[in-house]
């Protein structure tokens, strides 16, 4: 089995995972608006906790979005500058898909059974996408990712025949949906399964190719080499 990190700071938590033969280890904080003070502190945990250096990574993994913008830059920006570092493949991991995988592994979710994240994107929208378990118990698309007015979301929702989850549930406006776990966020424990077999199927490839997902397109954010701070570690 390949050693892969995988990091994920696009909700109010921040998250680190490390695969191996050996096992896998996980470190999971609540730290909103610290993303950046502590995501490299945690990789350097995650990777003595796991008993093994950086240069041993053979990929590299991180939460693409939709989320947190700066979260994800946040997360984008630590794995470009240690996959530059140690010329590492990549691979962008979706938050959503993420979230709708911890449900599958956390509850009992039958095949063809499908599963509606929702998520806070603030500015009086949210994120959305609907996953589909496969016969191997993977969450696989079932459509686009989405973001949009509540009201929207509503909409296409109200007569979904599957589990409807993610924070997004406990917006007011968001009200009228059932809502079968308003708490659940994203975290990197549950996208090793995700990127194991992205791994397996070769989907690891350069930066270029896993590019952060933010669904807004107006909105403006530095780029990652304007962050300094963030890539002088590795």
């Amino acid at each position: 089995m390949a050693n892969l990190l995988i990091l994920d700071a696009s909700s109010a938590l921040c998250s680190v995972s490390v695969t191996t033969d050996q096992g896998n280890f996980h470190l999971c904080e609540d730290q909103p608006r610290r993303h950046a003070q502590r995501l490299l502190p945690m990789v350097d945990e995650i990777l003595q906790q796991a008993g093994m250096s950086k240069h041993q990574l053979d990929g590299i993994a991180y939460g693409r979005g939709p989320g947190s913008f700066t979260g994800i830059r946040i997360a984008a920006s630590v794995m470009q500058g240690i996959a530059l570092a140690l010329d590492l493949p990549v691979y962008g991991c979706s938050s959503l898909q993420a979230v709708a995988q911890e449900v599958a592994d956390t509850q009992s979710i039958h095949t063809a059974q499908r599963i509606a994240v929702v998520m806070d994107a603030h500015m009086g929208e949210v994120f959305w996408s609907i996953f589909q378990c496969d016969n191997n118990g993977m969450m696989q698309p079932h459509g686009q990712e989405h973001v949009s007015t509540p009201q929207v979301c509503i909409d296409a929702l109200t007569d979904f025949d599957g589990l409807v989850v993610g924070d997004g549930l406990a917006l007011e406006s968001l009200s009228a949906l059932t809502a079968d776990d308003p708490t659940v966020q994203p975290k990197t424990e549950f996208m090793t399964r995700l990127v194991q077999a992205a791994w397996k199927n070769n989907e690891f490839g350069s930066e270029e190719q896993h590019q952060p997902v933010y669904l807004r397109d107006s909105v403006a954010w530095k780029k990652l080499d304007e962050q300094p701070s963030l890539l002088k570690r590795s």
